[in-house]
């Protein structure tokens, strides 16, 4: 089965810094898993910088997008399944669950 190319800037038609990772969040959306941000009607978060971030709620499989998709130089996917676009200052990936800090963790007698 071809890869679905990525193009490295948005696709004609869409919005110039997320249109050309839709296909991602497409397929990802088709695999059962959900947006974290499901307040927001795109899915994308804007932090206080500037970037965008579109976080799931379950992991991402890299191994499995690496083999459905052809990604270029500009994007970055790394083993954890975080896919980061540097160009447009955007990522995708998993939103782990907050860990609590030790002063925050219970005691236990021991």
């Amino acid at each position: 089965m071809p890869k679905t190319e990525l193009a490295a800037q948005g696709a004609p038609g869409h919005e110039p810094r997320t249109g050309h990772l839709r296909p991602v969040i497409e397929y990802l959306l088709a695999q059962g898993n959900r947006p974290a941000y499901s307040w927001h009607a795109d899915g994308w978060r804007t932090d206080s910088g500037g970037e965008l971030h579109y976080a799931f709620t379950d992991p991402i499989d890299a191994a499995q997008l690496r083999e459905h998709f052809a990604f270029p130089a500009s994007i970055l996917l790394d083993d954890a399944g975080t896919i980061r676009d540097e160009v447009n200052r955007v990522d995708i990936y998993h939103q782990q669950p907050a860990r609590l800090f030790s002063f925050e963790v219970p005691a236990t007698d021991s």
